[in-house]
């Protein structure tokens, strides 16, 4: 269906234009460096990614900086940035979307200040777009920022106030998706964009509150919390059920979802530190294991370390011995993602989807996109088979690092559904068993999760829509 002429030829081009024109839409691309050819061919679209427009070769023209030739990380680099506006054509569009839904005058205030407000863009140029769409989304996709100098967090990571969306005051908006969706606009082609889909999931860092540990473990741990001993005592006595049970309030959110769920066991052998887990040999650990497994997708928590290949490879061999077959999904512990080595090791761990694209402070979109994409390794300048899926909001994020109260949490969601029912994309969000629990300071917040798990806006003179 596509068909594009550059100029010169890039890895980095190639990645992109893959990546959005064939992986994204899953259309036919051809890539042409040959004018002739180019012109011969007859595919229904056309389009020139050169750095001038040209006339002998037909097409609509997109700008093409010198940014994507470039096979190395300028430690200095610091894009340009421009605005853009969503047409007139584009907004009736995106309103006629909605108008089958019920939408209070707050929330049609709120999308009409997206759709009216100038939106950011990267690589600025005079021309059809206002700017390389390409590159602009190369620059967020490949993280380009994360392999630059930055102030790390206390546990290592690339914290949000060091981007380039904190520093230029930009909102959690997936802005790659709204620029791709300005592009395809520019083309009429609007309604090839995917629909928003609802991907739930949820990490297990501590499957038991107080099961599955020694019994020197536990008096010490009774020792430390005091006003945990009675509801221990019951706990051990069988009187009540352990509070974080996986087995319980997991098995069950899952059942309730109608949809698929992926769930990441942390499976350190530590019983200690930021890495501990209930014992490994604790027989109802593994049964939550192999019981959610049955319904689910599982993948590696991969516990924190400074050097991780060894104890990496160590902990997915248990899972996959455990459950008898191989693991290729993981998530780093507390989204422990540095590039590229993080990434590096888990294919060579043979790992091919990784789900901690995302802050752990912040709610929003760290590559400016809620669709899945491949991981291009800018340390190599080459496409990976590993591929990403973001998220864009998590429990721990909304209650305890933007201290949202239930109802503030899910509204935050709504208006971030609200967004990818627009653009597309997966609204992934994460949970933790313990969340689930309505427990140890969450109570009230299993029903946020199950509004986050649903589409929240209403079909006039219909109930909840549901998964779209």
């Amino acid at each position: 269906m596509f068909a594009v002429f550059i100029d010169q030829v890039s890895p980095r081009i190639q990645y992109i234009l893959e990546e959005f024109l064939g992986r994204r839409l899953q259309k036919s691309l051809k890539i042409f460096s040959d004018p002739l050819a180019f012109g011969a061919d007859d595919s229904k679209i056309k389009l020139q990614y050169a750095p001038e427009k040209r006339h002998d070769v037909p097409g609509f023209w997109i700008y093409r900086d010198a940014f994507i030739l470039e096979s190395a990380v300028n430690p200095y680099f610091d894009p340009k940035q421009t605005h853009f506006h969503l047409s007139e054509k584009s907004k009736t569009h995106l309103r006629n979307k909605l108008s089958p839904y019920n939408i209070s005058q707050k929330e049609t205030k709120r999308i009409e200040g997206l759709l009216s407000s100038p939106l950011p863009a990267l690589f600025p140029k005079e021309s059809p777009l206002g700017f390389d769409f390409f590159s602009f989304a190369f620059y967020y996709l490949s993280r380009y920022e994360e392999y630059q100098s930055f102030q790390a967090d206390s546990f290592g990571r690339f914290p949000f106030k060091e981007s380039l969306d904190s520093q230029r005051k930009i909102d959690a908006v997936p802005l790659v998706d709204i620029a791709f969706f300005y592009l395809l606009s520019a083309l009429d082609l609007e309604n090839l964009l995917p629909p928003m889909v609802i991907k739930p999931s949820i990490d297990i860092d501590i499957a038991f509150q107080y099961k599955g540990r020694s019994w020197r473990r536990s008096i010490l741990s009774a020792l430390y919390f005091p006003k945990t001993i009675i509801e221990r005592l019951r706990v051990f006595s069988g009187l009540i059920e352990d509070p974080f049970d996986p087995r319980i309030h997991v098995l069950s959110f899952i059942k309730n979802l109608k949809k698929p769920a992926a769930v990441f066991w942390l499976v350190s052998k530590e019983t200690k530190g930021v890495n501990r887990q209930v014992n490994r040999s604790y027989m109802p650990f593994q049964q939550a294991i192999t019981d959610l497994n049955s319904i689910s997708e599982i993948g590696i928590h991969p516990s924190y370390r400074k050097h991780p290949s060894r104890a990496w490879n160590a902990e997915k061999k248990w899972l996959e011995s455990l459950v008898k077959k191989p693991i290729i999904h993981s998530r780093q512990h507390f989204l422990g993602l540095k590039f590229p080595e993080t990434y590096q090791t888990l294919l060579s761990l043979g790992i091919r989807h990784d789900w901690s694209m995302g802050y752990a402070e912040k709610i929003g979109f760290r590559a400016g996109t809620a669709f899945d994409f491949n991981w291009f390794d800018l340390s190599k300048n080459e496409t990976t088979e590993l591929v990403i899926h973001p998220f864009c909001i998590m429990d721990v994020t909304a209650k305890n690092y933007m201290r949202l109260r239930p109802s503030e949490a899910v509204n935050a969601a709504l208006y971030l559904q609200e967004m990818l029912f627009l653009f597309g994309g997966s609204f992934t969000f994460i949970v933790h068993n313990e969340s689930l629990s309505n427990h140890a300071g969450w109570e009230n917040w299993r029903h946020v999760f199950e509004k986050w798990n649903s589409f929240m806006l209403e079909e006039i003179g219909d109930q909840n829509v549901g998964n779209q």
